[in-house]
């Protein structure tokens, strides 16, 4: 089952952990799951972008090795999903109608739920609405040749969240916004060919990268990976091929698009519209699927 239909449940019961993640399975969702409020930390906000929802508990840790839950639990880790994630789906679980029913008094907006079948079925339906609906997961589900690039490692984890900003403004039609998509994608194009150099310097050696760690887009290099071709000799490779005029025209269109116009230095003083935006994040996405080869 893909990850990304993954949600965090905190509680400090392993058993009840066990079942949970097992009836959430058949549902097709993912359970990620600690035992404390410093858990919680873990993962939320740094990692907000992998999950649709978090379940809590109502008693729980605070920190993984106390010995016994505490009762100020839920209000700490609602205080800190307010002032984190404010709009992260969040809902709370317990075994305890006495708390359920005193907590509800204070935090009736919450949508709160008992530990027993009937209730934790209709938990289970609205997790499963928040997998569905969740934007970034759903920018990744449909998109899974792109983000399984991050998945496996390929490219630094770092960038995905960036990779699923750069989606979200596929359709910026305000000119005034297009400046940052563009250093977005740079960045991304950038981290490509870093990645590349690091796991196989045959398609990127050292040679074709800057002293600041970023590739050198020269014309010896584009040449590299179209197999260094002889022009007198009907243009046929004299070395191994990483890249198809096709492949070697999306990057060129990358690196001189995001260079003229984040600098300004557009000889015509041409002002770009939505489409080109679009073409620049379409042929992004294929030099990630590109770099998935090597």
């Amino acid at each position: 089952m893909n990850s990304i239909n993954s949600i965090i449940l905190i509680d400090d019961n392993n058993d009840f952990i066990r079942d949970f993640t097992n009836e959430a399975y058949a549902k097709g969702i993912t359970v990620a799951a600690k035992n404390s409020l410093a858990g919680l930390k873990l993962l939320l906000p740094a990692y907000g972008h992998k999950y649709a929802a978090v379940v809590l508990d109502i008693k729980c840790l605070l920190q993984d090795d106390q010995a016994k839950e505490d009762s100020t639990f839920i209000g700490s880790a609602l205080t800190y999903l307010n002032s984190t994630v404010p709009l992260f789906p969040r809902f709370i679980l317990t075994g305890d109608e006495s708390e359920f029913d005193s907590l509800k008094k204070y935090h009736a907006d919450e949508k709160m739920f008992i530990k027993k079948p009937d209730d934790q079925n209709k938990l289970l339906d609205e997790l499963l609405y928040c997998v569905q609906n969740a934007e970034p997961l759903r920018i990744k589900r449909e998109n899974v040749e792109i983000f399984d690039a991050f998945e496996q490692g390929l490219i630094s984890a770092g960038k995905e969240i960036t990779v699923i900003n750069i989606f979200k403004r596929y359709n910026e039609k305000v000119p005034a916004n297009f400046r940052g998509i563009i250093g977005d994608v740079r960045e991304v194009h950038e981290e490509i060919y870093k990645s590349l150099n690091n796991r196989n310097k045959n398609v990127v050696p050292d040679t074709y990268m800057n002293a600041n760690g970023t590739p050198s887009f020269t014309g010896d290099f584009y040449k590299y990976l179209l197999g260094n071709p002889n022009h007198r000799n009907n243009f046929i490779p004299t070395t191994t091929v990483y890249q198809d005029t096709t492949i070697s025209s999306h990057t060129k269109f990358i690196h001189n698009a995001c260079s003229e116009y984040l600098h300004g230095s557009s000889r015509t003083n041409y002002h770009i519209s939505t489409y080109t935006i679009k073409s620049l994040i379409n042929s992004l996405m294929e030099i990630i699927i590109w770099s998935k080869l090597y």
